[in-house]
């Protein structure tokens, strides 16, 4: 018998505040945001990392080479989300291009937020 593999180690009420709050993100940017780490993996996680991942030309366009506008926004948003969800740990959101949310070390699990709102009834 193979056990099934759990989404995330948040409880339902948790899991479902983040995804109203994440989707306000997505409505934003047209893109879900994705939770990532730890909280996918164990249940002694830390913190709750979600990235939102946009393609390399729109976080160009976005930001160019503006790092401080970026690092502002995953601040900002962080703290609306945590505002927003009141999740048991910190929450730890990033923007990420394609490429580098692709990298070999961003390699685990990946589950979108923010659109359980778009399913029809």
């Amino acid at each position: 018998m193979t056990r099934r593999r759990r989404a995330s180690y948040l409880s339902p009420p948790d899991f479902t505040r983040l995804d109203w709050a994440c989707e306000r993100v997505r409505d934003a940017f047209g893109e879900p945001v994705y939770l990532v780490g730890s909280v996918t993996e164990r249940p002694d996680f830390r913190d709750i990392d979600l990235r939102l991942i946009l393609s390399d030309a729109k976080v160009q366009r976005i930001f160019g080479k503006n790092g401080a506008l970026r690092q502002l926004l995953n601040v900002a948003l962080s703290r609306f989300i945590q505002d927003t969800a009141f999740p048991p740990a910190p929450v730890d959101f990033q923007i990420q291009s394609l490429t580098e949310a692709n990298a070999p070390a961003n390699s685990g699990t990946r589950n979108p937020l923010g659109v359980r709102g778009l399913r029809k009834p």
